[in-house]
C-alpha cells in the first residue's frame, strides 16, 4: 500500500489529545529524562588533587578560585557549578596552583601529579604508511608507544593525565576519559 499526503492526513484528522493527555505526557516524559545523578558521582572530571566525589561535594562551595587561579585555562565552571577538568587546547602541567587557592579542602596536595584522566586511542589516527607519533613524542612522561597494530599503547603507571597527547593530536584521535 502506498502511503501518500492524503493518507497521513486522514490519519491525523482521527487522532485526538485530551489536555489531561497532554498533560499526562509531558509529566511522564518529565519523570523519564533522567535518571538521578547520586550524589556520590559527578559526571565530568574533577580537578586535580580533587578528594573522593562525596567529600568533594560536602567541601567544594563553588567559589570558583581554583578555576581562577589555573593559569592554562583548563578548569571551568560545569552547568551543576563545581569546577571540572576540560582539556581540549591546552594540557595540565601540574602546577598546583588551583590545590594552593582552594580553602576548602576539596583539592589536596598529591604525592605524585595525576588528573585522574587516561588518554583513550581511536582507529583515526592509524596511517598505515607513517604515522605521525605526535602523542609520543610530546608525552613528559614518556607513557605512550606504538603497538603492533600502528595505534598507540598507553602505559598507565607512567601516564599522569596531563592531556598533552590529546592536546598534539591533528587527527583527534585522543580522548581523555
Amino acid at each position: 500500500m502506498n502511503k501518500s499526503e492524503k493518507y497521513y492526513q486522514a490519519l491525523m484528522t482521527h487522532r485526538h489529545v485530551s489536555r489531561r493527555g497532554l498533560f499526562r505526557a509531558f509529566v511522564s516524559a518529565a519523570k523519564h529524562t533522567a535518571p538521578e545523578m547520586p550524589v556520590s558521582q559527578l559526571a565530568h572530571p574533577l580537578p586535580p588533587g580533587a578528594v573522593p566525589d562525596a567529600q568533594f561535594i560536602a567541601q567544594c562551595t563553588r567559589c570558583n578560585q581554583c578555576i581562577n587561579a589555573c593559569p592554562m585555562g583548563i578548569l571551568s565552571r560545569h552547568e551543576d557549578g563545581y569546577p571540572q577538568l576540560a582539556i581540549e587546547y591546552a594540557s595540565c602541567d601540574g602546577c598546583g596552583l588551583c590545590i594552593a587557592a582552594c580553602q576548602n579542602d576539596a583539592l589536596c596536595v598529591q604525592d605524585r601529579f595525576d588528573t585522574g584522566l587516561r588518554p583513550a586511542f581511536s582507529t583515526a589516527c592509524v596511517n598505515p604508511l607513517r604515522p605521525c607519533n605526535q602523542c609520543i613524542e610530546a608525552c613528559p612522561e614518556r607513557a605512550c608507544t606504538i603497538g603492533a597494530t600502528g595505534l598507540p599503547v598507553l602505559d598507565s603507571e607512567r601516564c599522569t593525565g596531563c592531556g598533552e597527547c590529546r592536546v598534539q593530536c591533528n587527527a583527534d584521535a585522543v580522548s581523555l576519559r
